[in-house]
């Protein structure tokens, strides 16, 4: 079976051009066709933002094949999470730590 990365778009027209915002990417593991990863998606993601209908927050949808072996990359322990600071008029970065 196959993996799938299924993105949920909008189109945003401003200034005479249209933007395309991607609103949430969902990835299907394990589906049999296009089809069902498409559905399963749509279901996943009316779940995941609170509403019925996924049409309700995006336009359309996009979906392509993933490789099985490739994972997502998360951030280890190590990492420290940063917070963005205003600071006199400046915005700054500190540590979460030092917060």
């Amino acid at each position: 079976m196959q993996n799938y990365r299924v993105c949920f778009i909008n189109e945003i027209p401003r200034n005479e051009k249209l933007f395309r915002c991607c609103q949430r990417s969902i990835l299907i593991r394990s589906a049999r066709t296009r089809e069902r990863a498409v559905e399963a998606a749509k279901k996943r993601f009316a779940r995941l933002e609170g509403i019925s209908n996924w049409k309700i927050h995006a336009a359309l949808i996009e979906i392509e094949p993933v490789d099985s072996e490739a994972e997502p990359e998360r951030a280890t322990p190590v990492q420290r999470k940063k917070r963005v600071v205003r600071k006199r008029g400046r915005l700054t970065e500190r540590d979460h730590d030092n917060l």
